[in-house]
């Protein structure tokens, strides 16, 4: 009997050794943003591996309640997943390893207001393969408001262009940039050899915000570059299409 009871009793140490209650934890920056139509709202936030072991760690966007013309999308560090995926991992799949013990994981819920005013609701459940059913959830509100004219002139700083959006894409992808000062602006796409394979842009900008989409549909999946020149300001950026 004193055996039967010390060895229930090893086994149940070890059990409370093993079962974890919460493998990961998240640092929220911000769960709501006011924002204009046409802007980029980034809710991002981190997740850190606080366990012993590798977490493949997964992220299940599973309230997605937009107006019309709204998109919303799963991001890992400046990879931009497509709107219509509801769920990513830290696995090759999506570009990402698993995260090693004291990790942490730069991601975000990006939400895209295009055409109409209103609220938006996004809901993010976040958990490892290792305990799928312990999740950290997270909501997040966007809200956009009409404003008046004097609020909607919108100045802009300084030069920029933004990572492209989603990335990876398939066959369309959207570039916001900024332009301080009017003048020619260029913004030109290249393939991994550095050969000029598309002009997006080329022509007189007031100063102020933009964007152009770029249609991959004729071109194989890989790895693109596009470059901006304006006024002596240049910048490149990496981006994937993905077929």
């Amino acid at each position: 009997m004193k055996k039967l009871f010390s060895l229930i009793f090893l086994l149940t140490v070890l059990i409370i050794q093993t079962a974890s209650p919460q493998d990961i934890q998240v640092i929220v920056h911000r769960t709501s943003i006011d924002s204009t139509l046409n802007s980029e709202l980034i809710f991002d936030f981190e997740v850190i591996n606080i366990s012993s072991f590798n977490q493949t760690v997964f992220e299940v966007r599973t309230i997605n309640n937009l107006p019309a013309d709204w998109q919303s999308s799963l991001c890992f560090g400046v990879n931009c997943f497509s709107p219509f995926l509801d769920s990513v991992a830290t696995t090759p799949d999506f570009y990402v390893d698993p995260l090693a013990p004291g990790d942490t994981l730069i991601t975000s819920v990006h939400v895209w207001p295009m055409n109409n005013y209103g609220v938006g609701n996004v809901q993010v459940q976040i958990g490892t393969f290792r305990d799928p059913n312990n999740r950290i959830i997270l909501d997040f509100t966007a809200t956009v408001n009409p404003v008046s004219v004097e609020e909607e002139i919108v100045t802009v700083e300084k030069f920029f262009i933004e990572q492209n959006y989603p990335n990876p894409f398939n066959p369309t992808t959207r570039i916001n940039y900024g332009i301080a000062v009017a003048g020619n602006t260029e913004i030109s796409v290249y393939n991994i050899l550095g050969s000029k394979i598309a002009t997006l842009v080329n022509e007189y900008k007031p100063a102020g915000t933009y964007s152009v989409d770029f249609d991959a549909s004729k071109l194989s999946s890989g790895i693109y570059f596009y470059k901006i020149i304006a006024n002596g300001f240049v910048q490149t950026k990496k981006m994937i299409l993905e077929k």
